[in-house]
């Protein structure tokens, strides 16, 4: 098939900037599709072939195109499915009443609905949550799991938790953020990439800035409360389990270790310089470890 174009990128400077139209491309011989399930319409980007399959759950405000360029180096191996959550990318938007296992249960119904059998599980920051709790809910269904940064220490006395905008004010607030950077444009949300996240480079800010015109306002209102611990979570999950973990020193890094410690079958790697975007901070090291660890599963 043609590559249907949802993002077209110049790599040409114009006023000092990188010139990027408001769309985001779906590489050559990828597709996309939706299924219904657990109460939406859920859509998703596949690489496809005759292979096993490996789902990605992406982060807050990304949508499943962030994966792009690590899914490129694993489509010789995989067929990958890179699902956008409910509220992101093309998936239809949350509402108040969700409960808190609505990302679990989505993840359930794109597995269900493709008919995978066995995928290897990848989520990063909110999409490691839902797909730690995945693996502890349904044990029997993941062949392996790779968490990039997952939360792991605990809450300190007094901090914000998940979904800390807990009052009307405070979640109204959030949503005319995420407005404010959905009207934004493509060149812009570059820009301010580029900016904010230098070590990623063009291509990578490429892909994420469309995302953020596609993350609907609504899923300010849905708090995460409600979530397991992963400290609760790991010692039920019995796939083999990876932990691609920011950069950690001292009793933090202890910590993460601890919790690492509680899975039945899991190793956890800490990249030195790296921060809460893992893969794209030190893509090389994250492909590394990953490779190393896929291909012992």
């Amino acid at each position: 098939m043609t590559c249907r174009l949802l993002l077209c990128v110049a790599g040409m400077a114009m006023s000092g900037t990188l010139f990027a139209q408001a769309t985001a491309p779906i590489p050559q011989g990828w597709v996309d599709g939706y299924i219904l399930g657990n109460g939406i319409r859920i859509h998703y980007y596949r690489t496809g072939g005759d292979k096993p399959p490996m789902v990605m759950a992406h982060g807050s405000s990304d949508d499943g195109l962030c994966w792009t360029n690590l899914a490129k180096e694993l489509t010789s191996q995989y067929d990958i499915i890179m699902v956008d959550a409910r509220g992101h990318g093309l998936s239809d938007p949350p509402s108040a009443n969700d409960p808190a296992d609505a990302q679990v249960e989505d993840l359930a119904a794109v597995i269900r609905e493709l008919k995978l059998v066995k995928p290897v599980l990848m989520g990063h920051s909110m999409g490691s949550a839902s797909v730690a709790w995945f693996a502890a809910k349904y044990p029997n269904i993941p062949k392996a799991v790779v968490l990039e940064d997952p939360g792991l220490a605990a809450r300190r006395p007094g901090a914000p938790g998940p979904g800390a905008a807990t009052t009307p004010e405070e979640r109204e607030k959030r949503r005319q953020m995420i407005l404010q950077r959905n009207n934004m444009t493509a060149q812009q949300l570059v820009d301010e990439c580029m900016k904010n996240s230098p070590t990623w480079g063009a291509p990578e800010c490429a892909i994420w800035a469309p995302s953020k015109r596609r993350h609907h306002p609504n899923t300010a209102l849905v708090g995460m409360g409600g979530r397991p611990s992963n400290r609760e979570l790991f010692p039920q999950i019995t796939a083999p389990t990876l932990i691609l973990k920011a950069d950690a020193q001292g009793d933090l890094r202890k910590e993460n270790e601890e919790v690492a410690a509680l899975l039945k079958n899991g190793k956890i790697v800490h990249f030195e310089g790296a921060g809460h975007n893992v893969r794209r901070e030190a893509k090389e090291r994250v492909m590394e470890a990953l490779k190393q660890f896929l291909s012992g599963t």
